[in-house]
């Protein structure tokens, strides 16, 4: 879920980044990756978590999950973006029941994410917990 979440997210703000809308999610995640990878510093395995459901559990994960979530248009201004959030579900989803299951994990995690005081890159952190804690039903990210 997480990484499903994460590949929809990296693959919107690469569509929506490089003018692409036919590229697929999958790919979109990978080039945000790439990108992020660098701006962050992330190694090769701290940049493996894009792809997992795992929770970051240091500041360089939470970093490289907040690029990829901000590069993809999931966090927009500091802050959860629904709007990115649904862009993402149009993008990644054909089926209407599936849209309607992505929609509702946006709306959720809409209500629930908040920047975290003292921590760096809390949003990272914050977007992969929602995800994974109320995505369950939803495929949202193409895995490796």
């Amino acid at each position: 879920m997480h990484a499903a979440i994460v590949l929809i997210g990296s693959a919107l703000l690469v569509a929506y980044v490089s003018g692409a809308p036919s590229a697929n999610v999958k790919e979109i995640v990978q080039n945000v990756s790439k990108k992020c990878a660098a701006e962050t510093k992330a190694s090769p395995d701290q940049a493996k978590i894009v792809l997992s459901k795992n929770i970051p559990k240091d500041d360089a994960e939470r970093c490289f999950l907040q690029c990829v979530y901000t590069g993809v248009g999931v966090i927009k201004d500091g802050k959860f973006s629904e709007e990115g959030g649904k862009k993402l579900v149009a993008l990644r989803f054909h089926d209407a029941k599936e849209k309607e299951l992505a929609n509702k994990l946006i709306a959720t995690c809409a209500k629930e994410i908040k920047a975290k005081d003292g921590e760096k890159c809390s949003l990272g952190r914050a977007v992969r917990e929602c995800f994974v804690n109320h995505g369950k039903q939803v495929n949202f990210f193409p895995s490796a």
